[in-house]
């Protein structure tokens, strides 16, 4: 177990937990922790690119793509009790995860699929199969919502899946445009960003909304903008990382360029997590700039810290 000095009589307890990937075929993914009180530690070595994490009912789930594998660990104010529980998924490529009633929903490339963990007796099943490489999900009452960025021969893909929980069934598959990738939600609209690339491997943005009466709107900003994958519902306005940052869209899509959120290379930006009314940078250079810059929502930075290789996902544990 981690410790952070002796003060787990302290109130208000936290810890920021940040999924650093690693290099690929390494098996160096890791995850770097971070308390109240800026003091840092690290689970090194936890296998070939950790994808993502969440936490749940005092929990840590931590998905590890490459290596197949759900780690779950226990958390209170000193850290995480080792050694935890460890499924492996038989290859099935996790990317990732929602959890909603005791069930972990994830979305699987190698298998195609999206999969669920049930949390009282930690066995997986399958939800449905997809066709193509489903990434993110994310839960709206009582459906679920998946992006397929690509195709099984990793062709572009342009579709969406909504999937109702309690009928148990695929309800609808939304056409989006090209390489649906990020979600979020916002007044009974569905927000996509997309990223996709053509046979020269030239990248392409855009971002799109499906409306309530399923009307998409889709606007593409063209080849090589220097645009990320992320879209962020903040105070109920939707900002996509862009430029350096994360810019507010307007009603048509079009960056608000006087409203951005951050100031970095766009190389550089890795991720970007909106939590507990602040805003996680994860920057790197894939060799030896690998940090996390919080900002605040009036784009004032709050802290920095350098971390593990590249940091890609976010997850705050409060007490």
């Amino acid at each position: 177990m981690f410790s952070c000095n002796e003060k787990d009589d302290i109130q208000n307890s936290e810890w920021l937990f940040i999924a650093c990937e690693g290099n690929f075929g390494s098996s160096n993914g890791s995850i770097y922790m971070i308390n109240q009180f800026g003091e840092m530690d690290s689970i090194p070595n936890l296998g070939d690119v950790v994808q993502s994490v969440k936490v749940y009912n005092d929990k840590l789930f931590v998905l590890v793509n490459n290596s197949h594998k759900i780690h779950i660990y226990n958390i209170n104010s000193d850290g995480l009790s080792f050694p935890g529980i460890t499924i492996d998924l038989i290859d099935s490529s996790p990317r990732e995860m929602e959890i909603i009633n005791n069930k972990l929903f994830f979305t699987n490339w190698n298998s195609n699929d999206v999969k669920y963990l049930d949390l009282f007796n930690y066995k997986v099943y399958r939800l449905f199969e997809v066709d193509g490489l489903p990434e993110d999900i994310i839960n709206v009452g009582e459906d679920i919502y998946v992006a397929v960025n690509m195709k099984k021969d990793y062709s572009t893909s342009d579709q969406v899946i909504k999937y109702n929980l309690n009928e148990g069934k695929i309800k609808d598959t939304i056409f989006v445009g090209n390489g649906p990738l990020d979600l979020d939600y916002k007044n009974e609209s569905l927000y996509v960003s997309r990223t996709y690339y053509d046979e020269n491997y030239t990248a392409f943005y855009g971002t799109s909304q499906v409306a309530k009466n399923s009307i998409v709107k889709i606007k593409d900003y063209g080849k090589n903008t220097p645009c990320g994958g992320s879209i962020h519902n903040i105070d109920n306005t939707i900002f996509r990382s862009a430029l350096g940052g994360i810019i507010e869209l307007d009603d048509n899509l079009e960056f608000k360029l006087n409203n951005k959120i951050g100031d970095f290379n766009q190389s550089e930006v890795y991720s970007v997590k909106y939590l507990n009314n602040k805003i996680y940078f994860g920057l790197t250079d894939y060799k030896n700039l690998n940090q996390v810059r919080i900002y605040s929502k009036d784009n004032s930075e709050i802290n920095y810290y350098d971390v593990g290789i590249i940091p890609g996902d976010f997850a705050i544990w409060k007490k």
